[in-house]
């Protein structure tokens, strides 16, 4: 008889940042580098086909990116009449978060800030769900997130929707989870706007985590900060699932001065995941959400 232990040497891990629950995936291994800021691996699944991730935690496959990327985008966008929108995407390397923006003929400015350019290329190379960076509406800014905010409350930049499309809070997304993040993404956002932060759910014995909190520092939890600081009085969630992140349960959160209901669809869209009873399902909470995180 095999022993697990052996078996388990020809399988890929993701790594535990301290969460004591982790994937095992029969993967081969297509490219592997250490950027500037964090080890970038690209792999082929025979069921998920190819598997994006970063410093060992998975970010995005063929599989499922776009579960992700359409419930993050058609929700904040379709969930109010807009003639016009201006959109920032921090983080988002693989493309995908910009691909469903572009979908939209009323978005007539999209800014990109990702700090890490390899995963932006490797990406386009090996996974090629990005969205189109010679779009005319695009600006892609390789940087830092946090010095762009900074820059950009300062000058007064504003926009109708930012969606926070971030790696965990380790490596180079740890500079983004903080209270004076907070503060400029907060100063950064229009009156009727919405800020889009998402994050895996794990219910435990006593109570339910979130990913963020239980990866790095409790106070890096950019959800608890927002519902306890009230820097956008208005805290939103709907659920959905990504298959292949670390918890079944996903949840998406908005921040917003004026408090709209987003769980209307203003416009019909048909995506390979995201429609408008979805849409709409998707603001349904279970009991233990309202107990455990307060929505």
């Amino acid at each position: 008889m095999t022993k697990i232990s052996e078996l388990s040497r020809n399988w890929w891990h993701e790594e535990t940042e301290g969460i004591a629950f982790t994937h095992a995936l029969d993967m081969t291994l297509l490219h592997s580098e250490q950027s500037p800021f964090q080890k970038i691996e690209i792999y082929e699944h025979p069921i998920f086909g190819r598997v994006l991730t970063l410093d060992d935690l998975v970010q995005a496959s063929h599989a499922d990116e776009f579960m992700y990327h359409e419930m993050a985008v058609h929700v904040p966008l379709l969930g109010r009449k807009r003639d016009q929108a201006e959109v920032l995407i921090v983080g988002g390397g693989d493309g995908g978060i910009l691909r469903e923006v572009l979908r939209h003929e009323f978005v007539t400015r999209v800014v990109m800030v990702e700090i890490d350019r390899r995963v932006v290329e490797l990406s386009q190379e090996f996974l090629a769900i990005n969205g189109d960076y010679e779009d005319t509406r695009v600006e892609l800014i390789i940087g830092d997130a946090a010095d762009y905010m900074r820059k950009a409350r300062a000058g007064g930049d504003r926009f109708d929707l930012i969606i926070l499309d971030l790696s965990e809070p380790v490596g180079p997304s740890a500079s983004v989870f903080t209270r004076g993040f907070c503060e400029d993404f907060s100063a950064c956002i229009k009156e009727d706007g919405v800020v889009l932060d998402s994050d895996s759910i794990f219910v435990g014995k006593d109570r339910a985590y979130f990913l963020q909190e239980l990866c790095g520092d409790k106070d890096q939890n950019l959800v608890s900060i927002m519902q306890h600081d009230k820097l956008l009085p208005h805290v939103a969630a709907y659920r959905s699932i990504v298959q292949l992140y670390p918890a079944a349960e996903f949840g998406f959160f908005l921040y917003s001065k004026d408090g709209h209901d987003y769980s209307k669809p203003m416009k019909s869209l048909t995506g390979r995941h995201y429609n408008a009873d979805l849409h709409r399902a998707a603001f349904a909470l279970p009991t233990w959400w309202h107990e455990n995180l307060g929505f």
